[in-house]
Order: C-alpha cells, then structure tokens, then sequence
C-alpha cells in the first residue's frame, strides 16, 4: 500500500482515511508518532502537467507584450530584457513550489512578484521624472534606469542564494513553535484579540506619537489580524460557533472601514482581503484566482483617489461618521474613473498614481546617479540600528528612531526639506540602500542576509509541521516581507518584534499543549455554515 505524504500528519493535512478501514485512533496516533512534527515532511506532489506550465510561460510572454504594446515610454531593448528575466524567476519560483509543495505558501513566489511589480512592471509606466529637487525635474536616462533594474534582479538572485543557504542547513527539521495548538472549540485569548481589534479599527490605535507607539501597533492590529486568520483557517476542519461568525465579520468590515477613516489607508484595507486568500493557498494550495482578481480591482479603483482624499482630511472637509470618509473616497474613484471613460481623462495619468506607488526604479536609479559622486558611500552608517531596534523603546526612550536611513536618503538625495521631514517618510528599499552603502558590492550581502531570513521564516512558519497558528502567525507577518520597499532596519526589524511579541501571546505550555495525537483526525468539515467566507 502506497504511503501518502503530500502533508504528513500535521494539523493542516492529514491523509484522508476512507470508512471502515479499521485504523482506531489508536493505530493513528502511533502513525503519527512516526512522523514527528519536528520534522518538515514535503507535499510530495505530481508534477504540473506539461500543458499548465507552458500556458504559465505563455501567458507571461502575453503580459509583458501588453505591458510593452500599450506602454507610451520608449522601453529599450535592456529593459525589456530586465523585466523578462525578473517575470521568469517569478514563474518559476511557483513551479517550483507547485511541484514539491516544501511548504504550505508560495512565500519566495510571492516575493519574486514584489520584486516583478517594483523593478519590472514599474519600467512602462509613464512617469519617469526624477524625484529629486538636485535634477530640476529632468527625467532619468535610460542607462541609469537600466542598472536600476539589475539592482533589483542582483537583489533577488542574492535573496534566493540566502534562502536556500537557510533551506539547506535545516535540511528536513523544522521549528516546532510552541503555539496554540487546534481544540475543538476557539481559544479565549484569540477572541479576546479579536475584540481588542475590532475595537482599535473602530477607535483608531492609541498611544500615537509616544514611546508605546510601535508596541501599540502590533497588540491592537497585527496580532488581532493573526487571530482573525487562524478563525479563516480553522473554519475548514470544524463549524464556527456564533460567536467567532460574529467577531471575525465585525473585525473585517471594522478593519475596511478604519483603512479609510484613518488617513485613507489603501493597505489596511487590502492586506486582510489579501491574506484571506493566501491563507486559502495553505489549505488547498491553488492560487486563490478571484480574491486576486478582487484585490487588483480595488487597488486599481481606490488608488487614484487617494490623494485627494488625504488631502481634504487633512484640511477638515471630510465628515468624522464612520463611514464618510469611505463613501467620500468612492465618490472620488468613481468621479475619476467616470471621466477616464467618457474620454475627459488619459488613462496613463489616473493609473499613474498606482504605479508609482509600486515602483522603486526612480529611488533606485536617484542613488545611481549620485553615488558616490555627490553623496558618499556610508558603509553601513545605520545598520547597527537593526540591532537597537530590538530594544523596546519603553525601556529605552532615547533609542534612535529606525527612520535615520530614510531621513538621510531623502535629505541627502534631494527628495525631502529637512523642516518637511516629519510628516514626510520616503524609503528606496534594501536593495538600493546596500548600494548606497557599499556599491554593487554592498547588494549581494544584504540579500543574502534578508534570503537567510526569509527561509528561516518559511521553515518555522509554513513547514508540513507547522501548526495552524503558526500559520496564522505567519501570514499576519507576510506583509513585512513583501514590503521590499523598506529599508534594512525597518524591513528585518519590525518582522524581529512582530515574532517575539507573538511568541509570548500565543505561547502554549508543554503540560497544556494538545495536538492532533489527543484530538484525532480533523477532517475538514464539508456542512454548508462552514464554507461562509468569515
């Protein structure tokens, strides 16, 4: 008889056992003993049929012959190539993953489309103004945009070399986190958490500008997105009770509503949206096609109207109810996009406010083009912030704020006053910033270092035996990952506070830990409450 492992028997994915086979819960739990969950069994999957993986090259070449058809810049044939080699690292990343399925999300796939977004896709759009008050408004040459895409590609090859590097030395071992193991019944502090967050989107974080800020920020909105996500992935292996129906609907419409409410926050209200279908890819390991299909639109509809609507809750001409600042921003995308069809309105400016949103070829090719001529290497000036940053600043008040780097990047490179720095913060990515530390050869280490990092991330977090709390943990992080527009210090060190302060929250003592060994097989539960969308 042949031996299914596509997940081992983990929380997640256990093999699915046909009745009357006369296996007791006996027999299982001393299966599962063979199969410890310190160990990271691979989803051993058959391979993608020949036909999937050549539409998925096909449909790649299509996009980037789109993205150059209806492109109004003039992409040279550099730049073409760039962004080819950039969107073929990313299709291959997710064969690879479909065909051994090491982990339960395509996290490295994931990261490869950031890297595709902001260096590839970003070489058509229409803007290439630099943003620097030193150029005068010039718009930056061809070569310097060029290398600004090897930086990214150099990047992402070096984050790849450490990701594996991390893959290798763990070999088949995972970490086992002591989290919160599956009962059969939603544990106290995960509804407490989602409490706390529902009121927090309702109310708006508190201790804004002060020493608690940064802790405020984790315990009243990224851990109570990890407790709404394990509520999205258990509602596959049991029914939710009312009660978890109730708090994870109030905390996703509340979250929504916070993202406009509180300076018009196109991520706060996509992220969760995001992460609902990611955490689909956990469990049926297929990409979640329409929740992409509607994360795209909304970003696409919202995003053009974001400004102004930033702007007049600035000025106090957006009521203060809960939900006018939604209607208001709507209004506003539906204005914009009314006039792009009736002809009134290019189509390249009301979708340039979404591309250079998602675009680091201008910061990049900025510091190419001033370093070190005009501004020095800094060999690594603000790197030991990263090791500060783990210090709490209630202990320390005086700690150095992480966005030192930032602020010298955009005093020092033109792109901010600095009496504007305050309410201005503009990073270049980790990428960029070795180079402007150490020149080319200042990318290879800082990917390897972040590559090292993301692996080890993938190993704890989404290994076969991971539990779905970790999981659910690990989503919450995944934005942090995938935010490569970030600096050093802040890209590394939030994800480094994010994960202790979840160790401590969602701890579970040996003496009070459960596992599937007590509970048995969960299969997922096929009744028609459970398969709502929370």
């Amino acid at each position: 008889m042949k031996k299914d492992l596509r997940a081992g028997y983990t929380e997640l994915g256990h093999p699915c056992l046909e009745r009357g086979n006369g296996l007791t819960t006996g027999v299982l739990r001393q299966r599962s003993e063979m199969h410890p969950l310190t160990q990271a069994t691979p989803f051993h999957r058959n391979a993608p049929a020949h036909a999937k993986r050549f539409l998925l090259w096909l449909a790649g070449t299509a996009l980037l012959a789109t993205l150059y058809s209806i492109s109004s810049q003039n992409v040279t044939s550099a730049q073409f190539v760039c962004a080819g080699i950039l969107l073929a690292i990313l299709i291959q990343s997710y064969i690879s993953w479909s065909r051994t399925r090491d982990t339960r999300v395509p996290v490295w796939a994931l990261v490869c489309a950031a890297h595709f977004i902001f260096y590839g896709v970003s070489i058509f759009e229409a803007i290439r103004t630099s943003p620097s008050a030193f150029d005068h408004g010039s718009d930056l040459s061809d070569s310097i945009l060029t290398m600004a895409m090897v930086v990214g590609i150099v990047g992402l090859l070096s984050m790849g070399a450490g990701r594996m590097a991390a893959m290798r030395l763990a070999g088949r071992k995972t970490f086992r986190l002591p989290f919160l193991e599956t009962g059969s019944t939603t544990p106290a502090r995960l509804q407490v958490l989602l409490l706390i967050g529902i009121i927090a989107n309702l109310f708006g974080l508190p201790f804004y500008g002060s020493v608690l800020w940064n802790i405020s920020v984790i315990a009243f909105g990224t851990l109570p997105l990890a407790a709404f996500l394990w509520l999205v992935l258990a509602r596959r292996f049991r029914t939710p009770s009312e009660l978890d129906y109730v708090l994870g609907i109030a905390f996703l419409a509340t979250r929504v509503l916070s993202g406009a409410r509180f300076n018009a926050s196109l991520g706060t209200v996509v992220v969760p949206l995001l992460l609902m279908g990611v955490a689909d890819v956990s469990l049926k390991r297929k990409l979640p096609w329409p929740m992409i299909t509607v994360v795209a639109c909304v970003i696409l509809f919202l995003q053009p109207g974001k400004g102004t609507i930033r702007h007049e809750m600035s000025r106090g001409q957006v009521g203060g109810g809960m939900t006018d600042a939604v209607v208001r921003w709507v209004d506003l995308s539906v204005s914009g996009w009314a006039d792009v069809f009736a002809g009134r309105a290019p189509l390249d400016e009301q979708l340039s406010a979404t591309s250079s949103r998602s675009s680091l070829l201008m910061m990049t090719g900025v510091i190419l083009e001033q370093t070190p001529d005009s501004v020095p290497y800094q060999f690594g000036a603000y790197y030991p912030l990263l090791i500060k940053n783990l210090i709490p600043r209630v202990l320390w008040p005086g700690k150095p704020s992480a966005n030192l780097a930032n602020q010298f990047f955009q005093v020092e490179y033109g792109l901010t006053d600095k009496q504007h720095l305050s309410s201005v913060s503009i990073a270049c990515g980790f990428e960029a910033e070795g180079y402007m530390n150490f020149g080319w050869a200042g990318i290879v280490p800082v990917g390897l270092l972040v590559g090292l990092v993301l692996g080890i991330y993938e190993l704890a977090f989404f290994s076969a035996g991971s539990s779905m709390t970790a999981i659910a943990v690990g989503l919450a992080m995944l934005p942090g990952f995938l935010t490569i527009e970030s600096q050093l210090v802040q890209y590394l060190g939030g994800i480094l506070q994010l994960a202790f302060a979840a160790a401590i929250v969602f701890h579970q003592g040996k003496g009070k830990r459960s596992s599937y060994n007590n509970l048995g097989v969960m299969q997922p539960d096929r009744s028609p409450r459970a398969s709502h969308v929370l």
